[in-house]
């Protein structure tokens, strides 16, 4: 339109070379306005998002990739209610959680091995092969004769279940989904279809279903093949690598460009030869015509496939960007070779000559290399036959070759991939720790894993061998859990323990323990048990990842006995956020022992037991202290003493003249606030001489 608009106003204003430049410039504004659009391939995204579309394509996978594939088949949310809390007044509290199980296809070309899985970026299944998340799974590889799923039959029916065979999907089982806001989460996996690197010949064998028909050069990780027809899935990748159609005595092949080089001239008939006269035609297009970047967008194994991009400068090209979306696994430096590789190559073809030939010519293959007799080398790109005249077209071929080269994939955004980790479940049996008089025993739960990528464990309580367990929640790793590495002998209860020290071994060697002063330690700081003893320590000094020496203890702390611990006791800091109480109502059903502690780790199935045995520390008399025996002037003797008691652990730095203070009515940190002095009047010996005492008065002073 153009063109024509200013050819005219071009003859119009100057003639005959005003119309000349006027068609120009309208062919320059024509070519822009209305070239044709740039060519797309799959989209990369299309990989990265979980679809439940009818007719929606499922990609054949190559080599390994990462796929989020299509659901198949799922139920309903399956909702679950806990009940907790509740009697003597107290209101209960009901909890709801939900699962969800789903078939995913993710591949129509069978598959060797489902290897991690992502939940919206995150790692549900890592190497090792553990769920962080507690659910069923099974995969099955595509094959011809696979059977059903036992889950879809059971929901469906036998009679009306697909074994969807020649797909490979995978099922998951009642699919946990508090840690997803109680959605189904964005699925991706990683998908092992062929071992090792596959090229376009592999690719385009199993696309087309031929062996021998294709032939490749350049290695890919791995190949995601889709589009509504194998022209679409076959183009990208054959663009890529440089893949040509070829003729020969078989049939048709695609192979690169390249290969063997024959002379045209060998090619003519005896009775002439080639000469420059056979050049019909010969044209070159412009450099403007030639993109200036080519950018080739493809997946990258260093940063778990996220999208990568790498670009390439095309010598004295134009403006205008090409960008090619390639569907495979390359990594940083492959990818950047072969965008260089495109670049070099876009310039191929750029110049045709048209040669008028003879019938000989005609045995030449087209897309394969002719060389003429000035040293040059040509592509056939097709030959004509019309009438008596033969003719073939060249273009011409500038052979590029290019390896790894150095390139950056940018900062990896990869979630950890924890391996397995080692699970501990201790219960203490520990005293009162507040200022209210306990009425049950007082058992705290710690937990942790030998790795942060732990998360932590369902717990339940079982009064009996026979009765049903009883939910108590979910814990998170604690702070600080392990054991004692070395035996420790027992020590004074009143004064700082400087002659003995504790050697700990921490179940993650990422658990830090702190040091603190003596104020803070007499405030509570840093109280700790060990086994049936509470200790705090003042100094925590690393000897090794994970090992511990704790000094400067004060032992016996809440009234615990202060005794001697072998090696394998267990260890855990009580102040900690982490750490569940039982509640009170199933502490008194453990209390005359034969209850059990029955945990689950979150990303398992199995149910572990731990005996708990007869408790109740918190509920026992503290002994008394400050005894005094003086006679009464009557043969009899009277005991005096000052009671402890729980129900206060303050100290308070202030006078007192009060009667009760002078005896001694101060409080204590140790084991609880001393009551008021205690007076017992014994009486005198039998006739019998066995001194039998009975009480005569107890009354506080």
């Amino acid at each position: 339109m153009a063109t024509l608009v200013l050819t005219v106003v071009g003859g119009i204003v100057g003639g005959p070379v005003g119309a000349a430049i006027g068609a120009y410039a309208g062919q320059q504004i024509d070519a822009e306005l209305f070239k044709p659009k740039g060519r797309e391939g799959p989209r990369l995204a299309d990989l990265k998002v979980q679809a439940s579309t009818y007719g929606q394509q499922i990609p054949k996978l190559f080599g390994t990739m990462r796929v989020a594939g299509s659901v198949i088949w799922a139920t309903d949310l399956i909702e679950r209610r806990t009940k907790r809390g509740g009697g003597k007044g107290r209101p209960s509290t009901t909890e709801f959680s939900y699962g969800v199980s789903l078939a995913i296809a993710l591949s129509s070309r069978p598959i060797r091995a489902v290897r991690r899985i992502w939940a919206d970026g995150n790692l549900l299944r890592g190497a090792s092969g553990s769920f962080s998340e507690r659910c069923t799974f099974r995969w099955y590889d595509g094959s011809e004769d696979q059977l059903v799923d036992p889950l879809v039959a059971a929901a469906v029916g036998m009679a009306s279940a697909c074994a969807f065979r020649g797909l490979a999907y995978a099922v998951f089982e009642e699919l946990e989904l508090a840690s997803f806001g109680n959605r189904i989460p964005s699925l991706t996996f990683e998908i092992e279809a062929d071992t090792g690197s596959v090229d376009t010949g592999l690719i385009g064998d199993g696309l087309l279903g031929e062996s021998g028909r294709c032939v490749g050069r350049w290695p890919f990780g791995g190949y995601a093949a889709s589009g509504d027809r194998l022209r679409d899935a076959l183009e990208p990748l054959f663009d890529a690598d440089g893949v040509r159609m070829v003729s020969g005595p078989g049939g048709w092949q695609l192979a690169p460009a390249g290969g063997d080089v024959v002379e045209l001239a060998g090619f003519a008939e005896a009775r002439r030869s080639f000469g420059a006269s056979d050049r019909i035609e010969q044209r070159r297009s412009p450099l403007s015509s030639l993109p200036g970047t080519i950018r080739l967008r493809h997946y990258e194994p260093e940063r778990d496939y996220q999208l990568g991009q790498q670009a390439a400068r095309v010598a004295g090209g134009g403006v205008r960007e090409d960008r090619v979306d390639l569907p495979a696994l390359l990594s940083a430096g492959s990818a950047r070779a072969l965008a260089q590789t495109l670049a070099a190559a876009a310039v191929d073809g750029r110049e045709v000559a048209v040669w008028a030939t003879d019938l000989a010519a005609l045995a030449l293959t087209v897309g394969s290399i002719v060389e003429l007799a000035d040293g040059s080398r040509w592509r056939l790109a097709s030959r004509t036959v019309r009438d008596a005249a033969h003719s073939i077209e060249l273009r011409r071929f500038q052979p590029v070759t290019a390896g790894l080269v150095g390139a950056d994939a940018g900062l990896p955004v990869t979630a950890p991939d924890w391996p397995d980790a080692e699970a501990m479940v201790a219960l203490f049996d520990v005293p009162g720790l507040d200022a209210v008089a306990a009425t049950a025993p007082r058992l705290l739960v710690a937990v942790a894993g030998s790795n942060d990528g732990w998360r932590g464990a369902d717990l339940w309580i079982r009064p009996a061998p026979e009765a049903e367990p009883v939910a108590i929640g979910f814990a998170r790793p604690a702070l600080a859990l392990g054991t004692l590495a070395t035996p420790i002998a027992a020590g004074s209860g009143d004064l700082f323990d400087m002659a003995n020290a504790a050697i700990v071994e921490l179940i993650n060697p990422s658990m830090l323990l702190e040091s603190r002063d003596d104020s803070a330690i007499l405030g509570g700081a840093n109280r700790a048990m060990i086994g049936s003893e509470m200790i705090q320590f003042g100094v925590a000094e690393l000897l090794a990842p994970g090992r511990w020496r704790l000094s400067r203890l004060l032992r016996g702390r809440g009234g615990t006995d202060v005794a001697a611990h072998i090696g394998g006791a267990p260890f855990a800091m009580i102040e900690d956020a982490a750490i569940v109480p039982v509640p009170d109502m199933l502490a008194r059903l453990a209390e005359g022992g034969g209850a059990d502690l029955q945990w689950a780790s979150r990303r398992d199935t199995d149910v572990q037991d731990v005996a708990i045995g007869v408790v109740g520390r918190a509920l026992q008399p503290l002994a008394p202290v400050h005894g005094l025996l003086r006679a009464d002037g009557a043969g009899g003797i009277v005991a005096e003493w000052v009671r402890q008691t729980r129900a206060d652990t303050g100290w308070r730095d202030r006078r007192c003249g009060s009667s009760a203070a002078a005896a001694g009515a101060g409080p204590r940190t140790a084991a609880g606030r001393w009551g008021g002095r205690h007076r017992c009047r014994v009486g005198s010996a039998d006739a019998g001489g066995h001194g039998l005492a009975r009480r005569r008065r107890c009354a506080a002073g």
